[in-house]
């Protein structure tokens, strides 16, 4: 976990100094290298407006990590699941609570699949919620 950590703060201090895609001087140092030079940089200023919309999102850090989480996990996405994982857990999110949000989107994704598999009706769905 430590080794995470430092290895993580080493990359990023890395890339710091480093001109990302497009002339960008300050970007992610993981994503931003990735841009294609035909985004023109669109792709790094949606990443670092990021914090902005974390912060303006009305829920506090923990919770914006948590969420997330049950995104990434609903994604299958590796990548994401070991980040927010981790900046949930640094937000003050205990090792229980994680689990219950990886839970709570495992709940998600077999009802989704039994629902879609068997083909059930929408607009049945739809009438047992009201709409």
């Amino acid at each position: 976990m430590k080794l995470l950590s430092v290895l993580t703060f080493a990359l990023a201090m890395s890339f710091s100094a480093a001109v990302f895609a497009d002339g960008h001087k300050k970007g992610h140092p993981i994503l931003t290298p990735m841009e294609p030079k035909a985004a023109g940089g669109a792709y790094t200023d949606y990443l670092m407006s990021q914090s902005d919309f974390a912060k303006k999102s009305g829920f506090d850090a923990k919770t914006f990590q948590l969420v997330s989480l049950s995104a990434a996990v609903g994604m299958k996405c590796e990548y994401c699941i070991l980040a927010h994982s981790e900046m949930a857990k640094k937000a003050g999110a205990t090792d229980e609570q994680i689990k219950t949000v990886v839970m709570m989107a495992a709940n998600v994704a077999i009802n989704s699949t039994v629902l879609y598999g068997n083909q059930y009706d929408i607009n049945a769905l739809r009438k047992i919620f009201g709409k």
